[in-house]
């Protein structure tokens, strides 16, 4: 099966400003990316595989202009509709939903990640993530940490630095 030939949408509407916080972080970053995941949200748009079954959904990967505002926070515009919804495969138009914005935040070897997923955009909440200052000083690591939702999970809650990552709709 070919890849599809993914368009942009040439008027989209649904425009949002990402705003990425760092708080409390015990020194600099060498470098911060964002991202947007998008996937086709409908099965039946997509022919089964032929031995396996199985439907391999076009996904497409959107890297963000992050502008600096401060030494801690950081903005971005995108689309949650940048993608243009076709019928790829002559089996139906395929929907195009955001799946989340990743925002990557660099260290030596070490990516601090922290995602706003789907379910979070939609509902307009934030996500924030807590890292350990262990995990900064121990950066040569190559590895994306995650962090975790709960500062207090952490032994000593205190030495703990956060990234937050919230998304609101703008006018055009």
């Amino acid at each position: 099966m070919e890849d599809p030939r993914i368009e942009l949408n040439p008027h989209p509407t649904m425009r949002y400003k990402i705003t990425v916080t760092i708080a409390g972080a015990p020194g600099p970053f060498d470098n911060i990316e964002a991202s947007v995941d998008y996937g086709v949200s409908n099965f039946d748009c997509v022919p089964e595989q032929p031995i396996s079954g199985a439907r391999l959904l076009p996904q497409k990967h959107v890297p963000l202009k992050l502008s600096k505002l401060s030494e801690t926070t950081y903005v971005a515009d995108m689309y949650a509709d940048l993608i243009k919804d076709e019928d790829y495969y002559s089996l139906g138009t395929c929907h195009w939903s955001l799946a989340a914005v990743m925002v990557n935040v660099t260290k030596n070897r070490m990516r601090f990640t922290t995602p706003l997923t789907s379910k979070n955009f939609s509902s307009k909440k934030d996500e924030t993530r807590y890292y350990s200052f262990d995990s900064y000083r121990d950066s040569n690591v190559d590895t994306h940490n995650i962090g975790n939702t709960d500062r207090n999970a952490y032994r000593n809650a205190a030495d703990t630095f956060s990234i937050r990552v919230t998304a609101r709709a703008t006018q055009q």
